[in-house]
């Protein structure tokens, strides 16, 4: 039994993480603004801060210890410098969600250019201890934070490798997909689009992503609070799946044909599929299996999460 301390644990595959640390029997405290209700009642302590707001993290932990703690908020360098300091030498280690754009090549800013980085991503193609960081940059504006959201994750496995006191492991999530809860909608949009015998835009020859299911999501970040494992890893499906794969999966399950019209130039197209990428883009999994922690193959879970997903409505 481990004392874990869970930021952002209300929703989506948060619920599930907490669900999972508590099914396991360890005690659970979630740090949360107290916006939004969560299932829990009395099986959780909670403690109420809003992290992107300075000093408010380190004030709702102060005198407290964990075994580890799991940031799920932490988006910018701020928050990571934030979330070390606060925590200092008080928990066993941290483990941040981290997201598969942080490989994305495209959103590369500042002063640290992008490195060679292949279409099946590895971790050590990315190196966090050797990327540049600015706390001095405007995160704190929601524009600028949604505009440079994979440049604002780099910076923050950057702060936090530098300024934790403790082991940190950075949990590089792929598009996370659920049946129930889904609030990126995601997975909605090719439903919708198939019962309406709407269009899917997609890239010309599009290329393949990388997704993992919500519940494999939460099944590594818990089984990581308590192993050995510390730096980067891929969180991820090991065959990654494209626009073609998950409309299959609504055709299957609803019986109704998907219409997807490739296009050249498709970008900023609203009929644009989210799993639609000009090229392939997904993440190797090769290090999670060797740490004996392999994930379920998209192509065992997308079918039942079709169905479920198209009973829903």
């Amino acid at each position: 039994m481990a004392e874990i301390c869970v930021i952002g644990g209300t929703r989506y595959f948060g619920k599930v993480l907490v669900r999972r640390l508590l099914d396991q029997g360890h005690r659970v405290t979630i740090v949360t603004r107290g916006r939004t209700a969560d299932p829990f009642g009395d099986s959780v302590r909670r403690l109420r801060a809003d992290v992107t707001r300075p000093g408010e993290l380190a004030a709702a932990v102060a005198g407290e210890r964990f075994d580890a703690v799991v940031h799920q908020m932490c988006y910018t360098p701020n928050a990571a410098v934030e979330a070390a300091e606060a925590f200092g030498d008080r928990a066993g280690k941290i483990v941040m969600t981290s997201t598969i754009e942080v490989y994305n090549a495209d959103t590369f800013r500042g002063a640290s250019a992008a490195p060679a980085l292949s279409a099946l991503a590895r971790e050590d193609e990315l190196d966090p201890a050797q990327y540049a960081f600015d706390t001095g940059l405007p995160w704190h504006d929601p524009d600028y934070l949604e505009a440079n959201y994979g440049e604002g994750k780099r910076q923050a496995e950057a702060a936090l490798t530098r300024h934790a006191r403790v082991p940190v492991v950075l949990a590089r999530v792929a598009h996370v997909l659920a049946a129930e809860g889904d609030f990126t909608g995601r997975y909605r949009f090719h439903l919708d689009r198939v019962r309406e015998d709407r269009p899917i835009v997609a890239h010309a020859r599009p290329g393949r992503t990388s997704l993992v299911h919500a519940e494999d999501a939460a099944g590594f970040l818990a089984w990581a609070v308590t192993s050995h494992v510390t730096g980067a890893v891929n969180v991820a499906s090991p065959d990654p799946v494209g626009v073609y794969d998950v409309c299959a999966s609504v055709e299957n399950a609803t019986g109704l044909k998907a219409r997807v019209i490739e296009k050249e130039d498709a970008a900023g197209d609203p009929d644009l599929s989210p799993f639609s990428c000009p090229a392939d883009f997904a993440m190797a999994t090769d290090r999670a299996t060797s740490l004996g922690h392999p994930f379920t193959p998209a192509a065992e879970w997308l079918p039942e999460l079709a169905r479920t997903a198209a009973k829903e409505q």
